[in-house]
């Protein structure tokens, strides 16, 4: 019983002494994590209020109309819209110029994931199964690609829409 409790007593003590010290130690020797270059990715939120000097609602929807392809009246805000969506679309052409063999990794994942849904469904289909269909996986995984594509319209429409002078009321 003695053995126990002082079993007890030791496991106490190097937790509320000897892990505190020990993340002292190790937090101050240089280790890899303290020689770790910061990324240079440019916030562009931040970078478009400034340049444009929007206030925040303005900001708002400002990034609304980015997100969603909508086109402003003021010929100020119109000009962020244009601005904001081709930086965002030059961020999403440089991840996949930065990241060749990620990107296509990615449309190959894919493709093979769509083939493999697709088949699932078609046998489904012909063996009237349809328990067997994963519905809700489904429907998520085609989500994430869907986004993408809508994503990439969005910030088209965004740029189509406000880059013309305002149509007369």
């Amino acid at each position: 019983m003695i053995i126990g409790v002082s079993a007890a007593w030791v496991v106490i003590a190097v937790l509320l002494v000897g892990l505190p010290l020990a993340a002292w130690w190790v937090g101050g020797r240089s280790a890899f994590w303290s020689r770790a270059e910061a990324r240079q990715v440019p916030d562009v939120h931040r970078e478009m209020v400034r340049r444009h000097a929007l206030r925040p609602a303005e900001a708002a929807r400002v990034e609304a109309a980015v997100t969603w392809g909508r086109e402003l009246e003021e010929p100020r805000l119109r000009a962020a819209v244009v601005d904001w969506a081709e930086a965002r679309r030059a961020e999403l052409v440089r991840w996949s110029l930065d990241h060749p063999r990620a990107a296509a990794l990615r449309v190959w994942v894919l493709g093979l994931w769509a083939t493999l849904t697709v088949a699932a469904l078609v046998f489904a289909v012909v063996g009237n199964r349809w328990g067997d269909v994963p519905w809700v996986g489904a429907v998520w995984w085609c989500a994430g690609p869907v986004a993408g594509l809508f994503q990439r319209r969005a910030l088209r429409r965004a740029v189509e829409l406000n880059s013309d002078p305002v149509p007369p009321a």
